[in-house]
């Protein structure tokens, strides 16, 4: 590895460690992946800071978990609870890499002021398909001024857009395909050393990959997106197409893992085949385990808690056991650019910064002082949550974490997260909401499933 290595992040949005053969599952969900995890890095345990695409990122890309609760999406409140961190991309920048960032899931936007720090940042959250003609304008204006906030009020907002979605066989978001110029341009054009950022939402509910990566049936795009609907609200609902759910989820791993293929080809034709490259997601999703589907629930469940992260050209190879954090994420990719900042004094996970800890902390603020969180050791798991309590959980023998076994787990893990608990009590910031700008991103996260 160079000191100074152009270096890649690609983040698949929802995919949990245990859908992909580099963890055990016996499909071949991502056989690319799986390539480049034979000559790479790869990380058994990975644990997110937190479940939930901002709460995640937050502690990826600052090193300390969330101060803002994902139980308000206001943008005002993120800004507030960031305003004084130090993010990745602007330390990066002063190391002297010129960043840019691809990605289309509105909660990582500008609005939510994720633009600090890149000197190139595309978010597709208003696309040139939202409409130039001046009666595109007006319609939209009417649409997030009136119409969505009255749909909103009488709580059918959700309902009638994805129905909407449905009848006209519209994305609920933009597909890797129609960020891919953004992501060539940058590669072929921006001075090195550089960093690129890729989030790719595809992977997120509604699952209904193009035909061509269909490898397990599935039902076409208005079954698909109708079934994704039913199984987050009414999931007792589902009855017995749980399968096709779950071949649905695995083809869009598949539809993801394509991404990775030709962006690999992209970086051999431009003589970039020895950039370092991290794959990693942001949480899981439940598909009917507990009961649910999605990761509305922010339950510190394996299933949304336990997340793929494969390096490669890092300067390091082979399988690194036992849990780690994704709070050491930004961290991580600053010591492979050659800087000696660290990100909130967090370490890096390569070479001899990595700390094997016994224990892990992911962690959701639920809001008024309280959280959803869980201390993850290599064989106990030991889980809070404001509405259910404490759990604990034996990993090895039930990795889907059903058989509580509260009573039976080590009083030092418990410990673990009653410390934390107590340091983050009554942290949850709030910022001022007259910006305005939640009018220009509601319909994506209506779309996405984070409001109705």
């Amino acid at each position: 590895m160079s000191d100074r290595p152009n270096t890649l992040l690609v983040s698949w949005d929802s995919v949990r460690a245990d859908h992909l053969s580099t963890h055990g599952y016996e499909r071949e969900t991502a056989p690319y992946l799986t390539s480049v995890a034979a000559d790479g890095l790869v990380f058994e345990d990975a644990q997110v800071p937190g479940v939930g695409t901002i709460t995640s990122f937050t502690g990826a890309f600052t090193g300390a978990h969330a101060d803002a609760t994902q139980q308000s999406i206001e943008p005002a409140d993120w800004k507030a609870a960031n305003a004084d961190r130090r993010l990745l991309s602007e330390a990066l920048s002063e190391a002297g890499y010129h960043t840019g960032a691809v990605h289309s899931n509105a909660l990582m936007s500008r609005f939510y002021g994720w633009d600090r720090g890149w000197d190139v940042y595309k978010d597709n959250v208003v696309t040139e398909s939202d409409g130039d003609s001046d009666s595109a304008k007006w319609w939209n204006r009417v649409k997030k001024e009136r119409l969505l906030p009255t749909l909103r009020r009488l709580g059918v907002a959700g309902a009638v857009i994805h129905g909407r979605n449905i009848a006209l066989k519209t994305p609920s978001y933009v597909e890797w395909e129609r960020m891919w110029d953004d992501v060539e341009q940058f590669v072929r054009e921006a001075p090195e050393p550089w960093f690129l950022w890729v989030l790719l939402v595809d992977t997120h509910h509604p699952w209904c990959a193009p035909p061509e990566y269909r490898e397990w049936e599935q039902p076409g795009f208005r079954g698909a997106h109708a079934w994704n609907y039913v199984m987050r609200r009414y999931p007792e609902r589902t009855g017995d197409r749980r399968p096709t759910i779950v071949n649905a989820y695995d083809n869009e791993i598949r539809h993801a893992d394509a991404f990775l293929r030709k962006l690999d080809g992209l970086l051999e034709e431009t003589g970039n085949d020895d950039a370092a490259l991290v794959v990693h997601s942001d949480h899981g999703d439940e598909l009917g385990e507990h009961g649910e589907y999605g990761h509305s629930s922010q339950r510190m469940y394996d299933t949304l808690t336990r997340v793929p992260l494969v390096m490669r050209n890092v300067g390091e190879t082979g399988r690194i056991e036992g849990p780690h954090t994704l709070l050491d994420l930004g961290s991580t990719i600053l010591d492979i650019a050659g800087s000696d900042e660290r990100l909130a004094d967090r370490p890096s996970l390569l070479g001899d910064e990595r700390e094997m800890r016994e224990s892990v902390v992911v962690e959701n603020l639920a809001g008024e002082g309280d959280a959803r969180a869980a201390a993850v050791g290599e064989e106990w798991k030991v889980l809070h949550h404001p509405d259910t309590g404490w759990h604990a959980f034996f990993r090895p023998n039930d990795p889907l974490e059903r058989e509580d076994r509260w009573g039976d787990h080590p009083e030092e893990l418990e410990a673990v997260l009653r410390t934390h608990l107590r340091e983050r009590k009554g942290v949850t910031v709030t910022g001022e909401k007259d910006d305005g700008s939640m009018s220009d991103v509601q319909e994506r996260l209506t779309n996405l499933g984070y409001i109705d």
